[in-house]
């Protein structure tokens, strides 16, 4: 694998931020005024211009509240509307809420998806930026009106498949909401942590030639089996960790459908099952803020005993696992990425320590720790 990432050491970080990230910003001073106007690049290439760094975020994405949460003390104070909160794990937002208990008083504005979405209701939080997650196309109509409006968007995320790797977008985005908040050193700082994890499990996969075949079960439930495609972030997070996703190769997009017999005649060595809390209700996998283990893995054993699950030898032989969704596709995903590194390689990373990970991260940089369950191994011992 030829890829690199940013080194931790100071030196190496800024070099490569040259490299990765050139004319992400500009910042010009008016000496007339004394007033530092921010210029932006975004994902998408548009050039975005802040008058100041932003206070009053509104955002289409929820979980934008655990990228804030890594480079500011109170973000809940950042957001001044978003769109669908209920999309965020409840165990997490409880978590927030105790901290945070303004959390409540967020108005919901604008929608998901920007066919949900009006301008009055972008507008009526009074924001200084409008944040967009996930591209889509009809995002550009509203941030032009928005522009007329005196409001810029920064797009997190481009259009068409990054040419960036997942922890370079990601970074990338750490790294714009840095600049856009005036928060660099802290983006900085959690930037260079997430690539140097990166980059420590490429460098031991560099020699490895073996791919195991992995059947990544997304939103586990009762029928199997919806499956990332091969535009999906997940494949791309799969892959850098030496896996292949099984139905990436012939669902062209982010996401789709396998028979059970196209499972069975594959017959993955690796299941990886993604779930939340909101699937309690459906009898699928359920992990995230607040859970303990034990009802985590109970649930992740119920749903492999359901249809052609129990016939696969990853389940019988133990290699069956499950990971909370919104961890896998948040700024967070180098949790995922360590733990599907471990699962499909075990003999090449037993020291491979994303328990640990999480503890530093929740040590250094999140303003509320993430307490939970969000990853489960079947064979583990209760």
């Amino acid at each position: 694998m030829n890829m690199q990432f940013r080194n931790s050491s100071s030196a190496a970080v800024m070099a490569a931020r040259f490299l990765f990230f050139p004319l992400l910003v500009l910042t010009l001073f008016w000496a007339d005024t004394g007033k530092a106007e921010i210029l932006l690049r975004d994902a998408a290439g548009r050039q975005v211009r802040l008058a100041k760094p932003a206070e009053r975020i509104v955002t289409n994405e929820s979980l934008l509240l655990l990228e804030l949460a890594l480079i500011e003390r109170d973000p809940v104070s950042k957001i001044a509307g978003w769109a669908a909160p209920r999309r965020l794990d409840r165990g997490v937002y409880e978590s927030f809420r105790q901290r945070f208990p303004t959390i409540d008083a967020v108005p919901v504005v604008g929608g998901v998806v920007p066919s949900n979405t009006n301008l009055e209701s972008l507008l009526s939080a009074d924001p200084d930026v409008f944040v967009v997650s996930l591209w889509d196309p009809g995002w550009q109509e509203i941030a032009a009106a928005l522009e007329a409006a005196g409001v810029p968007t920064i797009f997190l995320d481009a259009p068409g498949k990054s040419a960036r790797n997942p922890a370079e977008a990601i970074a990338f985005s750490i790294d714009l909401l840095g600049k856009a908040l005036g928060r660099e050193p802290e983006a900085d700082a959690f930037s260079a942590y997430m690539l140097s994890h990166y980059q420590a499990v490429v460098d031991r996969l560099a020699s490895v030639k073996t791919r195991p075949l992995v059947l990544m079960d997304a939103f586990a439930g009762t029928e199997c089996c919806s499956v990332p495609g091969g535009a999906n972030r997940l494949t791309d997070y799969l892959t850098l960790a030496g896996g292949r996703s099984l139905g990436a190769d012939i669902i062209p997009g982010y996401e789709g459908r396998l028979s059970p017999e196209a499972v069975i005649g594959e017959d993955p060595p690796v299941y990886i099952g993604t779930g939340g809390p909101h699937l309690a209700g459906q009898g699928g996998l359920v992990l995230g803020g607040g859970m303990d283990a034990a009802s985590a893995r109970a649930s992740l054993q119920a749903v492999l005993s359901q249809g052609v699950r129990k016939e696969l030898t990853a389940v019988r032989g133990k290699r069956a696992y499950g990971i909370s969704h919104q961890l896998a596709i948040s700024a967070l995903s180098i949790l995922a990425f360590e733990c599907f590194a471990k699962w499909v390689h075990p003999e090449l990373f037993t020291d491979l320590d994303p328990a640990g990970t999480l503890d530093e991260i929740n040590q250094r940089f999140l303003a509320v720790p993430l307490e939970g369950t969000f990853w489960i191994e079947l064979g583990e011992t209760p």
